[in-house]
């Protein structure tokens, strides 16, 4: 008994020494496939960090397999703003959160996030983009088409200097065609 006791405190003194020899960011490799560990978060230093290291592991997953890890950055965003809503990244992270939603077919909770950040700052330089992605998933993955063209039109009016004003305007021609329909039509045009 005695010696199970030693054996363990002798591991626990080895896993607080590993612990506090501290290490930089800089330090922190993922290898591929690597999972990050779940782990309970309380401080704004321990959410940020969990988003950075699930924000890695998605930007160097080159074959598509991390659909877990994309599922708990989104929820590591969404505790994030819960907790931390007033510092100036969570606005950062609000569009994050609904540009990942739109990429892992979630096009509610994506309005849900454009919409936030929409209403919070709309003078936020990443407002023209959100308002434009949320007109796409309104017209491409909600198919309402009538809504989308509404929001494509907010959008040229609201920012009609935008290098996406002109893919606005299009979208707003070919909203509701059918691929076929779009082919003719550019082929017609083609021709003239």
């Amino acid at each position: 008994m005695i010696k199970k006791a030693l054996i363990f405190m002798s591991v626990a003194l080895l896993g607080v020494f590993v612990a506090c020899s501290g290490s930089s960011d800089q330090d922190i490799v993922i290898e591929k496939n690597e999972e990050v560990k779940d782990t309970i978060v309380d401080t704004i230093e321990e959410r940020i960090a969990l988003i950075d290291n699930y924000s890695l592991i998605l930007a160097n997953d080159t074959t598509g397999v991390h659909r877990e890890v994309a599922e708990k950055l989104l929820l590591a965003y969404e505790d994030f703003l819960k907790h931390h809503s007033f510092e100036s990244i969570s606005k950062e992270y609000q569009f994050r959160a609904g540009e990942l939603a739109k990429a892992i077919n979630k096009p509610h909770l994506a309005i849900k996030h454009l919409n936030g950040l929409l209403e919070r700052d709309p003078d936020h330089e990443r407002a023209p983009l959100a308002l434009f992605y949320k007109a796409t998933i309104v017209g491409d993955m909600l198919n309402e088409d009538e809504n989308a063209k509404m929001l494509y039109q907010e959008f040229i009016d609201k920012y009609p200097d935008h290098p996406l004003a002109e893919s606005a305007k299009e979208s707003i021609k070919l909203q509701g065609k059918s691929l076929d329909e779009i082919v003719k039509e550019f082929e017609k045009k083609n021709k003239s």
